[in-house]
């Protein structure tokens, strides 16, 4: 069971959480890492994920979600950590997210790291897809599963007021509750579906194109990667939009892919 390693007293060096739809992963990471920290005070009450953790100074993220993990952020990672621990405790962490997305060149050079760590140091990877994941890191982590809570969702996301819709696409695009709560309050959420709401009802109206034209080569690629999960829940999983999704890492030239999505919304007018 997943929570049976925070109370674990020898943790394991490295672990893959695979995440399930509407997990709390952020809420178990920081749990984890603190029991780690205050492993020598056998105190659990003050594991509450956000003393120390917070303020705790010798963890580095990568977040494969958002960026191709290269070799170059490996080999940063690793020379981090060869230096000496900034914290008095001497405990260091890393957390990559999306493990399944590193270039086989990252990976190669996390290997013989994530086997053989510096004393102290943990590993937290994460996944979406478990079978996407090398054998040869699987093999050297203990992969835990984080279950769905769609209590814990529908108390979070009551405070927004979103229409049933807005709640549809969110279960179907998101995984986790930070990602949820952090893109509502940003409003990162609101506006991308106000622009995917507009684009579906353009239809023929060029001013109005050519204004999401413009808005559109201003996202980043995360922003468009949420444009094409809004759109493949909106139409049903498409075919076509699942492709350009899926093809999303290979960098297409912004111009284009736009015009392939207006393409294939043209079908649906």
């Amino acid at each position: 069971m997943v929570n049976n390693i925070i109370d674990l007293k020898n943790k394991p060096h490295a672990i893959l959480l695979v995440e399930s739809k509407l997990c709390n992963l952020e809420d178990f990471i920081k749990k984890y890492i603190s029991s780690i920290i205050d492993s020598n005070k056998g105190n659990n009450a003050q594991l509450n994920g956000t003393v120390p953790y917070n303020n705790y100074f010798d963890i580095i993220k990568i977040n494969d979600y958002e960026a191709n993990i290269k070799k170059e952020s490996i080999i940063n990672l690793i020379n981090e950590f060869s230096k000496s621990s900034v914290e008095e405790k001497g405990f260091k962490f890393y957390v990559i997210y999306g493990i399944e997305y590193a270039t086989a060149q990252a990976i190669n050079s996390l290997l013989k790291f994530l086997e053989e760590p510096p004393q102290n140091t943990y590993a937290i990877l994460t996944t979406r897809a478990l079978n996407l994941v090398l054998p040869t890191v699987r093999s050297r982590c203990h992969v835990y599963i984080l279950k769905s809570d769609f209590n814990t969702f529908a108390t979070k996301i009551a405070e927004f007021h979103l229409s049933k819709e807005q709640t549809k696409i969110i279960e179907q695009v998101y995984f986790n509750y930070d990602e949820i709560i952090n893109d509502l309050k940003n409003n990162l959420f609101q506006n991308i579906y106000e622009l995917v709401t507009s684009w579906i009802n353009a239809k023929n109206d060029l001013e109005k194109i050519k204004q999401l034209k413009e808005q559109f080569s201003k996202l980043n690629y995360r922003q468009i990667e949420l444009v094409l999960k809004m759109l493949s829940t909106i139409f049903s999983n498409n075919e076509s939009l699942l492709n350009l999704l899926n093809n999303l890492h290979l960098n297409p030239i912004k111009i284009l892919l736009f015009n392939n999505i207006w393409t294939i919304l043209q079908n649906y007018s």
